[in-house]
């Protein structure tokens, strides 16, 4: 005969196993903590990213201070005089690679100003995996931008930059004309005749020129040699 101790053990067992089940279920039901949010990347961690995706090789970025110099003399660049405007580009080159992906974030800036500095630098440091961040600023609304993102575009030897400076040659001014035929004529070997301050008739035939020379598929020379104490604009 069993003792009331004995018919209580299967009881106290199956109420220990219902426990049990129930603690995983709840337990499995608790919504996960939340994990902290990772920060936003930079402008230059994005263009960055891009262009590593684009052309298979990451860049140096240099030092967290190093960074912050170029940010820095980004700032400076509205209302900069000439002088300090050549400046500011020198030592933008000397940085070289780690400054080229705040450059390429630059191109789209809404301050006029530090987009063309970058477009120029660029230019000057003539890395290829700024080539497409180029590209897309010769569309830009900004024509100073078009012409300097065209230039540097031509400075690498990538001629998606010529219609871009041959239509600078219509420009009403006769400095944006003179600019752009030296840099034609450095990156192509030719002028086609044309004359900055030329009569409009004969501007006008030698662009024609130009453009059917484009169509029949005129190219540029390779790139330049990078000098990075150049500055002139």
């Amino acid at each position: 005969m069993r003792t009331s101790n004995q018919a209580s053990r299967p009881i106290a067992a199956a109420c220990l196993g219902l426990a049990l089940a129930l603690a995983l279920v709840v337990g499995g039901c608790k919504s996960p903590s939340r994990q902290p949010k990772a920060p936003e990347p930079t402008p230059e961690q994005k263009a960055a990213a891009e262009a590593r995706a684009k052309q298979g090789r990451d860049f140096y970025l240099g030092t967290r201070a190093a960074q912050q110099d170029i940010r820095d003399l980004f700032a400076r660049v509205e209302g900069a005089a000439p002088h300090q405007w050549a400046e500011i580009a020198r030592k933008l080159v000397a940085y070289g690679e780690p400054a080229v992906p705040q450059m390429m974030a630059n191109l789209s800036s809404h301050q006029t100003g530090v987009a063309v500095m970058s477009a120029y630098t660029l230019g000057m440091i003539q890395d290829p995996r700024s080539l497409d961040a180029l590209a897309q600023a010769v569309t830009s609304p900004h024509e100073q931008l078009r012409y300097e993102a065209a230039t540097s575009m031509l400075r690498m030897g990538d001629p998606r930059g010529l219609p871009f400076m041959i239509d600078a040659l219509e420009n009403a001014d006769p400095l944006v004309r003179a600019r752009a035929i030296l840099v034609l004529r450095e990156r192509t070997g030719n002028t086609m005749g044309f004359v900055p301050d030329g009569k409009p008739e004969d501007r006008l035939a030698a662009v024609s020129r130009w453009r059917a020379w484009l169509a029949r598929g005129g190219g540029v020379r390779a790139p330049r040699p990078v000098d990075a104490g150049a500055t002139t604009r």
